[in-house]
């Protein structure tokens, strides 16, 4: 079993958060992964940051940029397959707006790659994916 780590999750791992670090250790480090619209997020924040940083903090936002880059490098990246974009256009379908793009597109890739998602935000994803396949490793342990 692999997990999909959310962006509130990437955050959480940023900061040390102690119950996260923890329930690492509780799985193999190489499944672990970042879907790709987790890492264009993360990307568009610093570029957006660097781009309009006033002259006196452009070296600080160049620096949590390349920071960003180091961090995402240590994970393997889950990009969009033919089954998930199948399943992106089916959960758009199914429902129009009340659901952020973004989650769309993580649920999707969960659902094809039958793997976990690791969110904090457990109720944006519930109408997308069974109980079995949503954990919170940021307020509960996992076994």
């Amino acid at each position: 079993m692999k997990y999909l780590w959310d962006s509130n999750i990437l955050r959480h791992y940023l900061d040390d958060h102690p119950l996260l670090l923890e329930n690492l250790k509780k799985v193999n480090r190489q499944y672990v992964l970042l879907p790709v619209i987790v890492v264009a997020e993360q990307f568009r924040g610093r570029m957006d940051a660097l781009v309009k940083a006033e002259p006196a903090y452009l070296f600080r936002a160049q620096q949590h940029f390349q920071r960003t880059q180091q961090v995402l490098s240590k994970f393997q990246i889950l990009h969009l397959d033919e089954n998930s974009l199948e399943l992106v256009t089916q959960l758009t379908n199914r429902f129009k707006t009340r659901k952020r793009y973004a989650d769309v597109l993580i649920a999707a890739q969960a659902l094809a790659s039958h793997n976990v998602l690791v969110t904090r935000n457990i109720t944006d994803f519930r109408d997308f994916l069974p109980p079995q396949q949503l954990q919170n490793w940021i307020d509960e342990k996992i076994n």
